[in-house]
């Protein structure tokens, strides 16, 4: 029986991230995957699909405004083949990098399906490992729905970018941050897009302008969105894209052994991420309340710090949301509603593209951002961006929100010019 301090099963960013971390820390660490390392984040997930919405952004951007950057070329045609190439190129780099980590850190990496065993105690490919600690980091699955049973022309987001071509029409189940996402990209390329979801409005857990205009957008993408619906029915649509949201992976490696608290398929942790057997770990998108990858790296981190003495735990406030539509929006912090249910005096401060000098150089003057802030003391609250590289720009939002930084203190920040980020200037 091979003993470590750590064992973590599941190679996706929590999981690799919060290997690496114990393993420079000291820490001898066993990491459990039986797929390929990156998980679905590298594989099918966040890098595939932010290429494919770049390939998309820039074919789409050529056609539109070619011409007015004196730009002129006949029969140009988007080879979906040649992306797809470069896609899983990309994805071997980055792979190859992940495992080079891995493997100078000295963490040693078991590819096959695990089996918890016991609290301390995993069991793959026929081997025992024993360990002090145990950090589960399964992730999630798309979600099945049993009006849409998945093959042939109806697929999930795994598998939609498997496909040789694109497909001249498209009808995507669920208008979430999955699905616009490829609504608007697959819009951009061509393909006929409708989406339908049974939700009344566009992403309801952001600013409800975001929503509204990612609505806009998507319609003058040419993108036919319908909400409120009892059911959504298919109208003889080439492919069938089902992306009703993602289910933790808590019913996998025989986790259930453990008799941890699941609510809906979400393991219950504690702010460390703690399960309710101690020395038992749950993070990333098992127990998340937003699955995203940097959710992960930083669930990866809290419990590193824990168990090398630190007290820091999880705070879901400061995790930013990043859609990566056109245009693309991001939000970190409170909305304006949810700042004026715990705030007495809530303001807000609004500045748009239109008059920041590097979006009119870019062409890209559509857009604004928001900040929320307490009128009392100054700080900060939230903001919230829709316009050019929002999903970038929202890096800097997110120091001014989890640092509680006051607007006065923001308007001594020198900002370059001309340079997207001035939108967060008070002046």
């Amino acid at each position: 029986m091979k003993k470590f301090d750590a064992l973590v099963v599941g190679g996706g960013p929590g999981g690799y991230t919060a290997a690496l971390l114990l393993a420079r820390q000291g820490k001898s660490v066993a990491l459990f995957e039986k797929r390929k390392i990156g998980g679905s984040c590298l594989h099918v997930g966040c890098i595939p699909t932010k290429l494919l919405q770049s390939a998309a952004s820039r074919y789409a951007t050529f056609f539109k405004e070619g011409r007015a950057w004196g730009i002129e070329a006949d029969n140009v045609r988007f080879n979906f083949q040649t992306l797809l190439e470069r896609i899983q190129k990309t994805i071997a780099i980055l792979e190859r990098g992940i495992a080079s980590q891995l493997s100078s850190a000295k963490v040693e990496v078991a590819q096959g399906e695990a089996r918890v065993k016991a609290k301390d105690l995993v069991e793959c490919n026929g081997q025992e490992y024993q360990g002090s600690h145990l950090i589960l980091a399964m992730g999630s699955r798309p979600r099945h729905l049993p009006a849409f049973p998945v093959g042939g022309n109806t697929v999930t987001s795994d598998e939609l970018l498997s496909q040789p071509r694109l497909p001249k029409s498209l009808l995507i189940v669920g208008a979430g941050v999955i699905g616009l996402e490829f609504a608007c990209l697959y819009a951009q390329l061509g393909v006929k897009v409708r989406m339908g979801d049974v939700l009344p409005k566009l992403l309801p857990n952001m600013d409800e302008e975001l929503g509204q205009v990612i609505l806009n957008s998507a319609r003058k993408l040419g993108v036919e969105v319908e909400l409120g619906l009892l059911e959504v029915t298919p109208k003889d649509e080439e492919a069938i894209l089902v992306s009703a949201g993602r289910v933790a992976n808590s019913d996998q490696a025989d986790v259930g052994n453990l008799g941890l608290r699941a609510p809906g398929g979400k393991i219950e942790t504690n702010g460390f991420l703690e399960t309710s057997r101690p020395g038992v770990f749950a993070i990333g998108d098992l127990a998340g309340k937003y699955p995203y990858a940097h959710t992960a790296y930083e669930h990866a981190r809290i419990v590193a710090s824990y168990l090398a003495g630190g007290k820091e735990e999880m705070s879901d406030f400061k995790v930013p949301h990043v859609v990566f539509t056109s245009p693309e929006i991001a939000s970190v912090g409170y909305t304006e509603t949810e700042a004026r249910t715990r705030f007495r005096n809530v303001k807000t401060i609004k500045h748009n593209f239109a008059a920041n000098s590097k979006a009119r150089i870019l062409g890209e003057i559509g857009g604004w951002s928001k900040t929320v802030y307490d009128g009392d003391s100054g700080v900060i609250l939230g903001v919230h961006v829709t316009g050019p590289e929002a999903t970038d720009l929202i890096g800097e939002a997110c120091v001014l929100v989890s640092q509680k930084i006051t607007l006065e203190q923001l308007n001594r920040v020198v900002h370059p010019h001309p340079t997207l980020n001035e939108i967060f200037g008070t002046h």
